[in-house]
């Protein structure tokens, strides 16, 4: 693992040109995202995010922490609290669990901050950005795991976890990062499967600054992020700011939305169910976690919801 000064030669060998070197003030790399093709009307546009116009669905005690969401291809829909190893299959239409099972023999403990489908099995990440991969288990059942530990905690504290399809990647979004060269921005990085070893070229490297221009303050601290099969759209949800971002695969903002403070109080999950509706989870404090669906009010041209 290199967290030293990187030669340019070993960014050019191993990042995408389309990437801004994690590094890049160290080495004075002028390196900029590419723009990509201009996309359609942005995804957020399909939904109604006015307050009270999502379908809340409380959730069980035991998920009062609720901290992840993720899809399976087959479109059931896992969770995972804050401090221990146990996933949960949930009932969209009514909050209630299907079944749960527990990664180690006991429900291993951490900081568990992201969950996300990757090649038929399951995987969280830890805040430190330690990834545990795992099977999925039946109801009531404990699973092997293994564990790659990428070292992205010497750089930001991580919050989200999701499966690139398209590049075979894990995404990590920063939400606090603890290295001057990527303050003031919305950062995440790639870790490759092939390697599980982090690219050191984030893929999104966003100015806070930018998020002026679609109404929002530049402030924003990543506490999920999904990918969209289809496109590779990228969609980062903030809890502290209670806001979403949407932004092309190469990592520029394409539109911003601002929750609702009252129905989202610390929502800290996001995915999509095979319809189109997008499923925020919030931590419920003393009382019951909760999800929220959005399901979407727009058909965009080509008909896909």
């Amino acid at each position: 693992m290199r967290t030293t000064r990187l030669s340019r030669s070993w960014i050019q060998e191993r990042a995408p040109s389309s990437r801004v070197a994690l590094v890049g003030a160290l080495l004075a790399v002028p390196l900029v995202p590419s723009q990509g093709p201009q996309p359609g009307a942005p995804v957020l546009d399909r939904y109604d995010f006015s307050p009270g116009s999502g379908l809340r669905r409380d959730l069980p005690m035991v998920l009062r922490e609720v901290s992840g969401l993720a899809v399976t291809p087959d479109g059931r829909l896992f969770a995972h609290n804050d401090e221990r190893g146990a996933v949960f299959q949930l009932d969209p239409e009514t909050g209630g669990i299907v079944k749960a099972f527990l990664v180690g023999s006991t429900g291993v403990p951490g900081d568990f901050e992201g969950i996300a489908v990757a090649r038929g099995g399951f995987a969280m990440v830890t805040s430190s950005g330690d990834i545990l991969e795992f099977p999925e288990g039946e109801g009531g059942s404990n699973v092997p795991y293994r564990v790659h530990a990428t070292g992205l905690g010497l750089f930001c504290e991580i919050e989200g976890l999701a499966y690139d399809q398209t590049h075979d990647e894990f995404l990590l979004p920063c939400k606090e990062t603890r290295h001057w060269d990527l303050r003031g921005h919305v950062v995440v990085v790639s870790v490759p499967l092939e390697t599980m070893r982090p690219y050191w070229v984030p893929r999104v490297f966003l100015p806070l600054e930018d998020l002026r221009a679609h109404g929002l303050d530049p402030s924003f601290h990543p506490s999920s992020i999904e990918v969209l099969p289809e496109d590779g759209t990228l969609i980062l949800l903030a809890a502290r700011e209670a806001a979403i971002l949407e932004l092309t695969p190469q990592g520029r903002l394409v539109a911003a939305r601002k929750l609702s403070n009252r129905d989202h109080p610390q929502a800290e999950g996001l995915t999509f169910l095979p319809d189109g509706t997008l499923v925020v989870a919030d931590e419920g404090g003393a009382g019951r976690g909760r999800i929220t669906l959005y399901p979407p009010v727009k058909t965009p041209q080509g008909g896909r919801p």
